[in-house]
């Protein structure tokens, strides 16, 4: 599960992800034309190769779009895609059907790794919303099947209902926080 730690880094914390790869036709530059010069470059290439990300404007997909939030339903491709999903029957969410991503949103819920944005119904993905830090943070302890430990060190936490999933998160390693060099948040 090293590319979810990989997409974790690079969603909750703008991090590094460490590859070998050098992009399309061994250049180092890659396949997509708008991350030149990114200092996450090597990490994009990297995805690109790995199958994780084939860019953001079909159907060229020259274009990886690196200074944009993530949306969910990306987010739900980038983890079909590094976890190797089956696909799924039938979609849980009234939300996703015009989405070229609902196949992957499905698989992601029947692997039980999302439940829906809206409590306590859940029909729904809402698959143009930004993910946040905290949704991710739920999203990986799913995905991961990581444990919950007694407390956590973030002092930001504490109304939020992925509070859980962040102290799991961060007691994994896989995130420190958001405010270097004290990562308390």
């Amino acid at each position: 599960h090293w590319l979810l730690v990989g997409i974790a880094a690079l969603v909750l914390t703008g991090g590094v992800w460490a590859s070998e790869a050098t992009g399309a036709g061994g250049n180092g530059r890659g396949a997509f034309t708008d991350d030149d010069g990114s200092v996450h470059e090597h990490d994009i290439n990297g995805f690109a190769e790995a199958d994780i990300t084939r860019g953001c404007n079909p159907p060229a997909n020259d274009r990886f779009c690196p200074t944009q939030a993530v949306t969910r339903q990306q987010m739900a491709s980038f983890l079909v895609r590094a976890l190797d999903l089956p696909p799924a029957r039938g979609g849980k969410f009234v939300d996703t059907a015009g989405s070229i991503h609902a196949a992957d949103i499905d698989a992601l819920a029947a692997a039980g790794i999302t439940v829906g944005c809206n409590p306590p119904a859940n029909d729904r993905f809402c698959p143009t919303d930004p993910v946040t830090r905290e949704q991710m943070a739920s999203f990986l302890t799913r995905a991961l099947e990581l444990t919950p430990p007694d407390s956590s060190t973030f002092v930001d936490i504490a109304s939020s209902v992925h509070r859980e999933d962040i102290a799991a998160l961060a007691a994994a390693g896989i995130t420190l926080g958001c405010n270097p060099p004290d990562n308390t948040r």
